[in-house]
């Protein structure tokens, strides 16, 4: 819009500038030497005007490409550098993410009111979802939560009374719901290996306790949305 704006300008500068000097200079029409030199003068002097409006209009032009340039390029950096904080997001467990997958189930079994049973191996215990949830990394999982809580690499799983603390404070109870996001035969794979998890679904056949998982094609796993703490560490400076 600038550069046609500056072209008509241009044209009605020189259109008017002819009319006035004709009418600015009248002349015996007897007079032809006289007139055709005012004449040549004048071409000359619009010629001139013609060429230095023509430059005008090229710096204007080569100062709007210059600007679409430019904005393309921060435009093209920007999208990278948008592209590159999504990436660090879903690597962080900051963004939502879905996908075919597992899922698995697990709750506690039956109490044998034993009073001789100490071990309380009837009972989902926090390291129960630790060796799943690790089970699950290394068969593949691109990502995981517990009880819709998103599980990342700073997680931990501790007592907390009845319920399991993880994630700096999330509180989970029985029966839990672990899933998983990733390629669904090779998570499947590996909870069905018979060599992995192998103390748990020894409990589920003494004690009941639940332990089953189901492939789906599309689950959805949310995005982190606890805190992370930093006592200690401190930034490099």
């Amino acid at each position: 819009m600038t550069v046609l704006a500056s072209v008509s300008l241009a044209t009605f500068l020189v259109t008017g500038l002819a009319a006035t000097q004709f009418r600015s200079q009248p002349l015996p029409p007897s007079n032809r030497l006289a007139r055709d030199e005012a004449l040549r003068q004048s071409v000359n002097q619009l010629e001139e005007q013609n060429r230095a409006l023509k430059a005008r209009v090229q710096a204007l032009q080569a100062g709007v490409k210059a600007g679409e340039d430019e904005s393309a390029r921060r435009s093209s950096a920007a999208q990278q550098l948008k592209a590159q904080l999504d990436d660090e997001k879903t690597t962080a467990g900051l963004a939502a993410l879905h996908g075919p997958g597992v899922t698995v189930l697990l709750h506690d079994g039956s109490d044998p009111n034993d009073p001789a049973d100490r071990s309380l191996g009837w009972t989902v215990h926090y390291q129960d979802l630790q060796d799943i949830v690790n089970l699950l990394w290394v068969s593949g999982a691109e990502a995981i939560a517990v009880n819709g809580v998103r599980i990342v690499p700073t997680t931990a799983f501790h007592y907390a009374g009845i319920n399991i603390l993880i994630n700096n404070g999330s509180r989970l109870g029985a029966p839990y719901t672990v899933t998983a996001a990733g390629d669904p035969s090779s998570l499947g794979k590996g909870i069905g290996d018979p060599d992995q998890l192998a103390e748990l679904k020894s409990r589920s056949r003494i004690y009941g306790l639940g332990l089953s998982w189901l492939r789906s094609t599309r689950l959805s796993i949310p995005a982190y949305d606890a805190t992370f703490l930093v006592k200690d560490a401190q930034p490099l400076g």
